[in-house]
């Protein structure tokens, strides 16, 4: 289970808080003719927004700082049963 948080920067200070080990991070962005949406994951808690542009400033903050901590990209999700199904 991931609990979502409001603020973006809940996650950072988060992040921040842990050790090298247990900062294993993933993010995916999704993007669509009606803009872009950002989810990341750290630990138990998580952070979903939508973007009406893709370029917005915000967005390209959340984008640098998940590679900059080395997070890992996130293509889809798939329920373990249908894994190797």
């Amino acid at each position: 289970m991931v609990n979502l948080v409001e603020d973006w920067e809940d996650i950072e200070k988060y992040t921040q808080r842990l050790s090298f080990w247990t900062k294993i991070g993933s993010y995916q962005l999704k993007k669509s003719t009606e803009g872009a949406e950002i989810k990341v994951s750290v630990g138990k808690f998580g952070y979903i927004k939508k973007f009406k542009e893709p370029e917005d400033p915000e967005l390209i903050k959340i984008l640098a700082f998940c590679q900059a901590e080395g997070f890992i990209k996130v293509q889809a999700s798939v329920s373990d049963e249908l894994f190797y199904a």
